[in-house]
């Protein structure tokens, strides 16, 4: 990870008032006790970079015990995110049986509680198990999803997981979680999928095999993401990536990603027992977002008086 400069408060006055003065000016950003970065720098910034710059500047400020946690250790294990992460670090206490909400950074009390970790960089971490279970109670079921699908998909025991959430002296939001945990799947390989798992299980469908491959003569034409084999419909998440970031298209412009995948798409369909096939894109997975009409117009049983995309 992209690793952003920061400048303490100088000891002496003069150059105390310069940097001081260079900040009210804009080319410096504030984001910590007496911690600063370059206002541009930061701009141009990941949104990871920024907050693991937050991060660095809340510890520099801060007494030794305190534990990097939810969000923030999201960020510090590299695990998927989408949308903006939050301005103030996320940080658990084991001092504290009261939550403290400061300028820069949220305490989370865990006094009596052990809190398991990990050393990234350095950092105490909250370890794999702890961040996702901490996201699952804290965050929307949308966020939730894809961090408990990323953390089964690298190789974390979904009974430790359960573990973990039962370990925790509060009930609250345990009921919720609990059910995602039986929702997340590790064969999920991206947030839209996670996103698209959640709208078609909010809106009543059977649960669809995942990663599911279709040959031909003994030779495997093509993976998908979801296939429902009751209803012969495959379901795709199309983040439209693939069509933009050369990273991702090689050597191949656009139109040759367009062509091959409506040669895959051609073949997809004429596989026996595929009846149907559905696209959904970002804004079709996110809230009020039209995926029940476009997986209704596939063949699958998705309920009439379900006109947009559920809330998390």
């Amino acid at each position: 990870m992209e690793r952003l400069t920061l400048m303490t408060t100088p000891v002496d006055s003069a150059t105390a008032r310069s940097m001081r003065r260079r900040t009210e000016r804009g080319e410096f950003l504030r984001i910590g006790h007496g911690v600063s970065t370059p206002a541009q720098a930061f701009r141009d910034a990941s949104e990871a970079a920024r907050h693991r710059a937050r991060i660095d500047a809340v510890l520099a400020a801060s007494r030794p015990g305190l534990i990097v946690s939810h969000v923030s250790a999201v960020v510090m294990h590299g695990l998927p995110w989408f949308g903006p992460l939050p301005d103030r670090v996320a940080l658990t206490d084991p001092t504290r049986d009261r939550a403290q909400r400061l300028r820069f950074s949220d305490k989370v009390p865990a006094r009596g509680r052990d809190v398991a970790t990990v050393l990234i960089d350095g950092v105490e971490t909250t370890d794999l198990v702890t961040t996702a279970i901490d996201v699952a109670l804290r965050s929307d079921r949308g966020h939730a999803l894809v961090v408990l699908d990323e953390v089964l998909r690298r190789g974390v025991d979904r009974h430790d997981l359960l573990a973990g959430l039962e370990s925790r002296p509060t009930r609250r939001g345990a009921q919720r979680a609990r059910a995602l945990l039986e929702l997340a799947d590790g064969r999920v390989e991206s947030v839209g999928e996670s996103l698209a798992l959640l709208v078609m299980h909010d809106l009543g469908l059977p649960r669809p095999e995942l990663q599911h491959e279709f040959s031909v003569d003994g030779r495997c034409i093509a993976r998908v993401d979801f296939w429902f084999p009751e209803q012969g419909v495959v379901v795709e998440f199309d983040g439209l990536v693939k069509y933009r970031a050369g990273e991702v298209r090689g050597a191949r412009t656009a139109e040759e990603v367009v062509i091959a995948e409506k040669f895959r798409e051609d073949a997809v369909r004429a596989v026996p027992g595929v009846r149907g096939l559905a696209r959904l894109i970002w804004r079709e997975v996110l809230p009020g977002g039209d995926a029940p009409s476009t997986l209704r117009r596939s063949g699958l049983p998705v309920p009439l008086a379900s006109r947009t995309t559920p809330t998390w």
